[in-house]
């Protein structure tokens, strides 16, 4: 029960940093914080995709495309 308490910080912490340097990113203008962290949310899955497709040796350029995206 603990690993997914921990998990589940590690997640937002990720999320929540990710967004701050999204905000960073395009000067803190005013009114985008949910896009900034609706955006991390989404790098946050892709990041886990890209992982397991690495664990399974299933890496494609498409998925690499995907997560280089701004």
């Amino acid at each position: 029960m603990l690993s997914v308490f921990v998990k589940n910080l590690n997640r937002e912490q990720w999320i929540s940093d990710a967004a701050y340097y999204k905000a960073i990113s395009r000067g803190f203008d005013p009114y985008y914080e949910l896009s900034d962290w609706l955006a991390a949310e989404q790098d946050y899955l892709t990041m886990l995709q890209l992982n397991d497709s690495l664990k399974n040796g299933t890496v494609t350029k498409m998925g690499l495309r995907q997560l280089a995206k701004p």
